[in-house]
């Protein structure tokens, strides 16, 4: 029995890794599925009448049960594909509980507990972005909270590389409550330092050290956002010019969330492409369907820009601009200009008969 518990555990593995897989190569849709969760002990099966108390489960409903779960997860997952495949990668519909995912190069608070003669407080990080460019203040902020918050004092921010060793470090005065952080490394000697390092406040707890630490990546500049030209209707798309001040030549990604006039999150689009410091326009499309599926055919606003340089080799890491802030007015135009034909996928109908054929194969 607990051969086929471990192979079934691996199926489900192996099932969040095609569900990620056909998400990452056909679409982009906001909601990501969750890896199945494999439970560590198997469900008992209801005693019937007559059965001795300490006899063991059988291995039937135990196999049922996680082939139910495979079946399930097949069939939900066959129905979000479904429905999300519709769109082309590069532009769908995005609703407000969505659209802080496509916003890039956020930062996700890190919150460390420290503990000390029964007090305990609470110490958070928050960069205002996960990449920085040299040169750029590395902002954010740190708060300490909890009943032992007022024991709480840190004194020094490093900068230090994944071995631990310090590359910069300066002083601090952080306690109770939360407040500002900002390091400046300036652009001297970081050439030699790696893209990913870690931030570090320390200081001590009622005499007892206390630190925490936070990923940050500093590199050299990738370019910026500098305008966004005039919309105009080509086909099914509404094509949206976007004009960048890049430093090297290289393949880019850029990104961005088109709102309605009153601000309402409407599609999320992005476009890839080969730019050069001679030729840096890029024009991201935002397909017929995915407006029409909001209902707006405009005008819009543009924001959420961002601008990433993509890695050349193997080995090498996505690097990100500053974050861009402004909105760019845009055109819209009536949903009759646009061409009627809609996106199709080629391979759609066969990953979606993949995913419910691998449903209805699953017996319970």
């Amino acid at each position: 029995m607990w051969r086929w518990l471990l192979a079934s555990g691996a199926a489900l593995a192996l099932l969040g890794g095609v569900i990620a897989s056909l998400y990452a190569i056909t679409t982009a849709m906001p909601e990501s599925s969750p890896e199945p969760a494999v439970t560590s002990e198997p469900p008992q099966p209801e005693s019937t009448s007559g059965a001795a108390d300490d006899e063991p489960p059988s291995d039937p409903p135990v196999e049922a049960a996680v082939a139910q779960r495979l079946q399930g997860e097949f069939a939900r997952i066959a129905d979000q594909y479904e429905a999300g495949s519709q769109f082309p990668p590069y532009s769908f519909p995005i609703d407000q509980g969505a659209v802080d995912d496509y916003r890039y190069n956020g930062y996700s608070p890190v919150r460390v507990p420290v503990a000390s003669d029964g007090e305990k407080a609470t110490i958070t990080l928050r960069l205002d972005q996960l990449h920085f460019e040299y040169g750029e203040p590395i902002t954010g902020m740190v708060g300490i909270n909890g009943d032992g918050a007022s024991g709480v004092s840190l004194d020094e921010v490093t900068l230090r590389d994944q071995t631990g060793d310090v590359l910069y470090r300066e002083s601090l005065e952080a306690g109770a409550g939360e407040q500002r952080l900002s390091m400046s490394p300036g652009t001297s000697g970081v050439e030699a330092w790696p893209m990913e390092l870690m931030l570090m406040v320390s200081g001590d707890f009622r005499g007892e050290s206390a630190d925490a630490v936070a990923p940050v990546r500093y590199h050299a500049a990738v370019g910026d956002i500098t305008d966004v030209g005039s919309s105009r209707v080509e086909g099914a798309h509404l094509v949206i010019p976007v004009q960048v001040s890049i430093d090297s030549d290289g393949d880019y990604a850029i990104a961005g969330n088109l709102y309605s006039e009153s601000g309402t999150p409407l599609v999320h689009v992005e476009h890839e492409a080969r730019l050069g410091t001679m030729d840096s326009t890029a024009q991201l499309r935002v397909h017929r369907q995915a407006l029409e599926a909001s209902g707006d055919a405009g005008p819009y606003r543009l924001g959420d820009l961002s601008l990433r340089q993509l890695p050349a080799r193997p080995g090498d890491r996505t690097r990100f601009s500053p974050t861009h802030d402004e909105r760019y007015d845009v055109e819209g135009a009536p949903f009759e200009r646009y061409d009627q034909a809609n996106y199709q996928d080629p391979m759609r109908e066969a990953r979606l008969e993949f995913l419910r054929n691998a449903a209805e194969e699953i017996e319970p």
